[in-house]
C-alpha cells in the first residue's frame, strides 16, 4: 500500500514540476495528464485481470494450438516443465506483478487526480 501512495505522490510532484518548467498550457496539460493517467490505470487493471486467471483458459488454449502447429522438441519441452515447477520463479513473477501493477495504478491515479483537480480550478 505505501507503494502505491508514493506513486500518486511522486506522480504528483513530476507532474507539477514539469507544468511549472515547461510552461504547458492549462488546458493541454489537463487533457494529456487524463489520457496518460486513463491509459496506465488501463494497463495495471490489465495486470489485475490477469492475475486473476480469467485469460487462463484463452492462453492455454492458444498454447496447446501452437503446440499442435509447431511441436516442440523433447528437451525444451522437459525444461519448460523445470521453470513451470520452479517455486521461486513463480513468487518472483508474482512479486514483480503485484508491484507492477501498484505502480501502474499509482501512477495512473496520480495522474488524473492533478487533471481533475486543475480542470476544478480551471473552470
Amino acid at each position: 500500500m505505501l507503494l502505491y501512495f508514493s506513486a500518486i505522490f511522486c506522480t504528483a510532484v513530476v507532474l507539477l514540476l514539469t507544468k511549472m518548467i515547461y510552461g504547458v498550457n492549462t488546458l493541454t496539460f489537463i487533457n494529456q495528464c487524463f489520457l496518460y493517467g486513463l491509459t496506465i490505470l488501463a494497463v495495471g487493471a490489465c495486470i489485475f485481470v490477469y492475475q486473476t486467471g480469467f485469460f487462463h483458459f484463452f492462453f492455454k488454449g492458444f498454447r496447446q494450438m501452437y503446440q499442435w502447429i509447431v511441436p516442440k522438441p523433447k528437451m525444451l519441452i522437459r525444461e519448460e516443465e523445470k521453470l513451470a515447477n520452479d517455486v521461486w520463479l513463480k513468487e518472483w513473477r508474482s512479486r514483480t506483478l503485484n508491484n507492477a501493477k501498484k505502480i501502474l495504478l499509482g501512477i495512473g491515479t496520480g495522474s488524473i487526480f492533478i487533471s481533475l483537480t486543475y480542470l476544478f480550478f480551471y473552470y
